[in-house]
Order: C-alpha cells, then structure tokens, then sequence
C-alpha cells in the first residue's frame, strides 16, 4: 500500500498516450464487490472499456450485452475484446487493471477473468490481433493471492507476464524534497539522510514525515540587534540556522508525532493497514508472527517465496536486502516492536506457557510436554495453522510416546491380516486368469463373425447403405441442432417453447435411435446433436419451478460438501459411496443422497486428492505437508508415508493394489511398492527429472507403465522400474487412461482445449479434436470407456464421444475443480470452487427419449402429439 502505484499508472498512461498508443485505466474497487453479481461485474468492466475508448458510436454496449445472454459473462467480455476492441482500434493498447487484490473480496471466484487475460496471450499464436493487446496489474497481492481456487496455481496465468516490484526512494530520487526542508536549514541534504534513516525510503511515509519536520519546526531565531555588539557578533554570518543537529530532530518528531501513541495519529492511514494484514486471523498466522519475530531478533532468512514471508513483505514490514530479510525501517521496527508480537503469539497459543518452559531447558524437560486431552485441544487448534518451527518441534515431542505405543499396536494387527491378504491375493489372481480367457473367445468369436459379414455383403450393396447412412445422419444432425437452437434462443424461456423444442428434439432422436439400431458404440453414432438437445432442453424444464415436474425423474442433486473448495472426489469401486476432501483439511464419506456416513480430519494442512483403493477397502490422501495418509472407511489412520519434499498433487494406485505412486510440486514422482500394506515401504523408485512441479501421475490400466505430467505440460511413460520410456511434448494440461480392455488410449487435453487420443501400445497419437472450451483444466474418461468428461473455467463439464462430437453439457453454479465417474458410468461428481458437490446422472439416448416422452404425456395440450411421436419408444 502507498507505494506509488497509481501515481506510476497516470505518468505511464500518459506517456504512452504521447507515443499514439490506446489506454484505459479500470480501478476494480470502483466496481464494487458485495453483492454485485458476475453479470454485473462484468458488464461494469465492458462499460468502462466503451467509455475508455470512445465506442459509444461503434456499438450499443447495453444491447449487445443482451443479445449474447446465451454466452457466460467471461464469454462475453471475450467476444467484446476480439470484435469490438481490437476490429475498432488500430494501435496497441494497454489495459490498466488498478487495486487487483480488490478480486478477492468479490462474492464469487475471479479466477474466470484472470484466465481471460491468459487466453489473450495465449491467442496470440493464432491471431496476430492479439499481439497489440498489453494488460497491467496493479494490487498489493502475489499472483498465487489472486487465484482463489487453492489448485488452480499449476495453471496460474502469471507465468506468462512480468512481475514489477515498486521499492522505496533512495536519496537521489528524494532529493526533490530536499528543496521543502531548505526553508528550514542550510543542512537540508542532512536532514533527508535522517528522513530515509527512518523511513526506509518508504514513499508515503517519507512524504509524511517531511511535512510533519515541516509543521514542526524550531520557531525562528530572534532578529539581529545592530546596537548590541553581542548580538553583533552572532549575526556576522548572517541568520542562525534553526536546526542545529538533523538527526535528533527529525528522531523527536518521529517519536512524537508517528510511534508514540500512533493509532490516533495515522492519519492517513498507513500504520493501521500494516497491522491488519499483519494480525489478520488465518492458518498462517502463527508462522507469520513467529518468522516476523525471527527477523525481528535479526536471525538470518533466506526469501523463499513461501507464503508467509510473501504475507509480510506485500505489508510493506519487511523487504529483501541482498540475501535476506529485513525489517523495511526502523518506524515499523519501533511500532511492530518484540514486545508487542511476543504479546500477541502468548495469546494466541494454548500452551504458550508450557513451550517457554521447555524451550529453556532446550528441549529436555518432558514433563512439559502435553498430554492427553491437553495434547488433543492443542492439536485441533494447530490444525489449520502453519506453525512455528518451535511449535511444531512442540507438539511432534508431545506426540512420539503416544505414536510409538500406536504403531506397535498397529504393526501387531498388520501380521495378524498377513495370511487373509495372500489368500485373497490368490483368489483374485484365479479369477483374473479366468477373465483374460473368457475375453480371449469372445474376441476370436467376434473376429470370424465380423469376417464372415463382410464377406457376405456385396461392394455396390455397401456403397448405397453409406451413401444412405451419411445423409440420414445430416438430416438428423441438423433436426437436433434446429432443436436446440430453439431452445436457447429463447430469451424469455418459456414453458411452450421449451416444449415445442423437446418434441423437435423427440422426433431427431427417434430418428437417431432407429438409424443406430441400439448401437452399443457411442463413438460409432453418426450424429449426437439429439442426445445434446434432449439433455439441454431436459434441464432447462428441470430447472424451471413454474413447471410441475414430477414426471421427470431427480437428474442432479447437490449438498454443501465443504467449508471451501472441494478439491477431489472418489467413487468407492464397490460401494454406493463416494468421498470428498477440501482446502478445509477434512475427509468426507457420503452415499448417493448426499447423507455423510463418515468424517475426519486429514491433519496434512489441505488435502490435495483422495483416492479408492482399487478393492474399495481403504483410501488415501494427499497431503500439502508432502504426506500420503491411508485411511479405512471409518476414518482410522492405518499408515503414512513421507511421499515427496512439498506439496503432494497427484495420486495413483496400480489396478491390482500392489503399487502406489505420488507425485508434486517438488518437480518429482515416486513409486511405492506396497504389496500387503504394510508400514514398512519395501522400496521406493523416484522418477525424476520434471520441469517444475508433476500436475498428476497415473497407472495404465493394465499396470505395466504409468505417466507423469510435469509443470511444463510435457507427458512422460515410465515402466514400473522407473525406467523412462518416451516422451511426449504436446503441451497437456490433463491426461487420463481409457478402462482397460476397451479402445486402448489415453487421452491428454490441452490448454486451449484440444483433444488428443493416444495408441496406448505404441504411444501415437491416432486422433484429435477441438473442445468448446476457453481454458481447460481437466479431462477424465468414463468407466465404460465410450465418454470424456472436459472441465474448462466456464462452469461447465462437457461430454464428448471418442470421435470429437458433443453428447451432453452441464452447468452449474461454482467453477468446476474436478469431476469423478462413478463405476457404472451412469453418474458424474462434480466438485464445486465454493464447497459445493453436485452429483449428475449421464443418461443415454433411450433414457432420454423415454423421459422426454413422458414428461409431455403429463401436459394436456400435448397428449396427442405426443402419443404418435412417442409409440416404440
């Protein structure tokens, strides 16, 4: 705060004004933020844009807002940029985004325009138009602030910009204030020496004490009596100068006009704002004032980016000087003085008393140590905090007797399970084996059967039938589009039009089933614009509450799942379960109606991920603190391990459960053998040599290789020995395995969207295809290995089948984190940015139909209509 950053903004506007180039200046603040809806927030953004650079005659701001209503407000301000902005203005141009930190007091994520100002560089390796586009941030706020979404840093757009950091005055850029204090002294160029002294060069501050030695200065001296031959002799050099020792003035003023008493006098406010950030309540508070305290005693810190150091350092209390750390002035050391924070850290910790005591005695006495329900209460308190080194130290010795007693008793009932685990481990080898040949006759069958068909069918025969097919398959393409189109034109969305859609959509649909003959084989429809329009317009009913619905049966459900964003979801593979974990650090078990069956707290700062053991019998997590915990489905911690230094991001299990692999922001991935689930790991294998952190690791179906995708959207195949097999460079930014024995692939999603299918033998690509998506995240497919689920920053998960076309499009209410298929396939969970979790049926083309048919047969001036289009389905 105060640095100067809006002063720089209006000298920069202007000089770049002068060399012909466009600017606007959008303070963010000015928007508002409670209680202003994204459409609000973004049409304010438009209307500051139009008025910045005189589009008022270019185009009717408000009437081309409502003719795109069908499209998401980040959509829009997309289009608006691309084909009003750029098509109107000529020269380059520059976007000023002031008070940027102000995003985060918005009522709901602004993660969607901070990936809009990614996509338009990101379009600049297709369209050159975007090359005269520049935007500015200004904020106090690191860019892993502004992305409110806790995992949404391995795709921050703030990789692809230039941080500017604004540092305090040195004496040569102060010396413009030398020219006030010389109407108090000669020695003007000293009293600035003292000013920075004091201030650290700080601009507001040091302007502020400048006035105050103005407003404070030493009465003049008495006038010179020429008769007096005393007097005489003091003025033979002319007037006396007022300040006679700079330093010690200017030290009295700061004493007694800024430290002493200072919250009544910081005015403006600048002391105050410090304070708030520095004592603001979050996790990290504990580590904030315990390492601010450490500068404070001048220990020697390294800057390392983390987040507490970056907390204090955007308040302006410490800057980096040469290789450490530093308190920024001596007024905020006197302010923010040891007394005050070791104040301050007493009353925030349970057993400050207990870790004095045994601090002193370097760490020896353990009655000191707690215990019991002494040692709980700390516990839960240190949760959802980033401790001290100290405390943690504290807290971990309090721990270990009572650790060691559980892990004897724990490694005691791991022997016990030793023979039930080999016996089950055989019967499930028997039974694979049985499988494997069972899939071996069925294929051979299928092969002479198929062989047989061609041989039967004549060439001029075949050639007529695909002549047919492809122009029945247009016809219906376009029948569907008609439909849908139909349905989202309709600005009012009334209950007839959507009707009258639907029967549209019914007629194309019947078409399409007739035309596919119960074709198991989505990727082998030739058209699927039906079963989009049917579950568009079958939504857009649902969701309407003028219309009575009970003929439609529950298609989402949703509950809030999480204090905060939901950040993975895992389908039990046996069970009617699914479990959920969240940046509040918690582990939820629910059944399908949304009833938590079980809860616990992971203890790993945030969980990452969680993730089913292939048998369904436990699962695990992945830790912020570097951790992997495994846990069975009532809770109980049955082990963990230190997987990696750093955050863990990604987990896999191999399908057979006897390999587990780790991955994260340590630019590495390991491989755990864990046969029996055993404590002890009987070896580990890292896989190294990642570009920045691995976004995810993950077994092929078959077990026999996984793949990791690093930082730098590059994809590597490993075998299970550790051995690197290939590498692809296509710029993913999600990867993940068809079902074993169906198609084969892997698929990887780019950033811009684009689908990519791989040969899962020879690791080719085979086929691509292009997304609807802005900026996508994520992609997973279905269990029956026919779907894949794309998840992009629009609030919406698309389906797609393996030849590219668009089979269904969910929205909802939250940006989307992650999505998981449940075993069947016939259902998504999608979890929310908000702490929301929606559970989503996928239905097929008959269910459609069938639904569709009988929601009409209950509306009256339907019943005819329907009762003809509606027979065989």
């Amino acid at each position: 705060r105060q640095m100067g950053k809006s002063s720089l903004q209006v000298r920069t506007i202007q000089r770049l004004r002068s060399e012909g180039i466009a600017c606007a200046a959008i303070d963010i603040s000015e928007i508002g933020n409670r209680g202003v809806t994204p459409e609000q927030w973004y049409a304010g953004l438009l209307r500051i844009l139009e008025n910045n650079f005189n589009l008022s005659d270019v185009v009717n701001v408000r009437t081309w807002w409502r003719d795109r209503n069908f499209l998401t407000p980040v959509q829009r301000l997309s289009e608006f940029i691309e084909t009003v902005l750029l098509a109107n203005i000529s020269s380059n141009i520059v976007i000023f985004i002031d008070e940027i930190d102000s995003i985060l007091a918005l009522d709901f994520p602004a993660d969607d325009f901070l990936a809009l100002i990614r996509s338009c560089y990101n379009k600049r390796a297709n369209n050159s138009e975007f090359d005269r586009l520049t935007w500015a941030l200004l904020g106090v706020a690191s860019p892993a602030d502004l992305c409110r979404e806790q995992n949404a840093s391995s795709s921050t757009p703030f990789n692809i910009g230039k941080a500017i950091e604004l540092t305090g005055f040195d004496e040569t850029e102060a010396r413009p204030l030398a020219a006030g204090l010389a109407e108090l002294t000669d020695n003007s160029q000293e009293v600035l020496k003292a000013v920075l002294y004091w201030t650290g060069g700080q601009p507001f501050l040091t302007q502020k004490l400048c006035k105050l030695l103005f407003e404070n200065a030493p009465p003049p001296a008495p006038p010179c009596q020429g008769g007096e031959q005393e007097s005489a002799s003091l003025c033979q050099g002319g007037e006396q100068d007022r300040i006679q020792n700079p330093q010690e003035w200017v030290e009295e003023v700061v004493r007694l006009k800024i430290v002493e008493n200072w919250e009544s006098q910081d005015v403006p406010e600048h002391l105050s704002t410090i304070r708030d950030r520095l004592f603001r309540e979050n996790q990290r508070i504990v580590r904030r004032l315990g390492l601010y305290q450490q500068i404070l005693h001048q220990v020697e810190i390294v800057p390392d980016g983390s987040a507490e150091q970056m907390e204090l350092r955007l308040s302006g209390l410490i800057v980096k000087c040469q290789e450490n750390l530093t308190i920024s002035n001596p007024i905020y050391e006197a302010v923010f003085n040891k007394k005050l924070i070791e104040q301050k850290l007493e009353k925030l910790s349970p057993y400050s008393e207990a870790i004095k005591v045994w601090l002193n005695s370097n760490c020896e006495d353990d009655s000191q140590l707690l215990r019991g329900n002494d040692l709980q209460s700390a516990l839960v308190w240190a949760a959802d905090k980033s401790l001290r080194n100290e405390d943690f130290h504290f807290l971990t010795a309090s721990q270990k007797l009572i650790l060691i007693d559980q892990n004897q008793l724990l490694h005691s009932a791991t022997l016990e399970t030793k023979k039930a685990a080999r016996d089950a481990e055989k019967a499930l080898s028997e039974a694979d084996s049985a499988k494997q040949k069972a899939k071996q006759w069925i294929g051979i069958g299928s092969a002479v059967l198929a062989a047989s068909l061609i041989g039967a069918i004549g060439f001029s025969t075949l050639a007529y039938q695909r002549f047919k097919l492809a122009q029945a398959s247009i016809e219906i393409e376009q029948n569907g589009s008609d439909a849908l189109l139909l349905a989202v034109s309709q600005k009012t969305e009334n209950s007839q039009a959507l009707s009258e859609a639907l029967l549209r959509a019914i007629a194309s649909g019947k078409k399409l089933k007739t035309l596919v003959k119960n074709q198991p084989h989505l990727e082998q429809y030739p058209a699927t614009r039906p079963l989009l329009a049917l579950q568009v317009i079958l939504d857009k009913i649902s969701g309407k509450q003028q219309i009575k619905t009970s003929s439609l049966p529950q298609r989402k459900m949703n509950w809030q799942a999480h204090a905060g964003a939901v950040t993975s979801v895992s389908f039990s593979p046996d069970k009617q379960i699914l479990a959920t974990a969240g940046i509040d650090d918690r582990v939820r078990i629910w059944n399908f109606s949304g009833q938590k069956l079980a809860e616990w707290k992971a203890l790993q700062q945030l969980v990452n991920m969680v993730s089913f053991s292939p048998d369904g019998k436990f699962l695990a997590t992945a830790g912020r603190d570097g951790t992997v915990k495994f846990w069975n489905l009532s809770g109980k911690n049955i082990f963990q391990l230190k997987a990696i230094e750093g955050s863990v991001t990604s987990i896999s299990f191999s399908p057979e459960g006897k390999l587990f692999a780790a991955a994260g922001i340590d630019s590495n991935a390991a491989i755990f053998n864990l046969p029996k689930l055993s404590k002890k790991i009987l070896s580990t294998v890292k896989l190294s040599g990642h570009n920045g952190l691995v976004r995810s690791v993950n077994f092929s179906p078959g077990g026999d290789f996984l793949t990791t995708l690093d930082g730098k959207s590059t994809v590597r195949i490993w075998n299970v020995s550790g051995k690197l097999e290939k590498t692809i460079a296509v710029q993913a930014i999600g990867i993940s395995f068809s079902p074993a024995g169906r198609q084969y692939r892997f698929a990887t999603v780019t950033l811009n969207g684009k689908v990519g299918l791989w040969n899962l033998s020879e690791k080719e690509l085979v086929n691509e295809f292009e997304t609807l998506h802005l900026d996508a995240k994520s992609i997973s497919f279905s269990p029956d290995g026919e779907r894949l689920a794309t998840v992009g920053i629009d609030k919406t998960v698309r389906l797609w089948n393996l030849a590219g076309r668009l089979v269904a499009q969910f929205e909802f209410e939250e940006n989307v984190v992650s999505v998981g298929w449940s075993r069947d396939g016939r259902q998504i969970a999608v979890a929310g940015s908000n702490g929301t979790v929606w559970l989503r049926q996928v239905e097929g083309l008959a269910e459609l139909l069938k639904q569709s048919c009988n929601f009409l047969s209950s509306q009256p001036e339907y019943l005819r209509r329907v009762s003809t289009i509606c027979i065989g389905l």
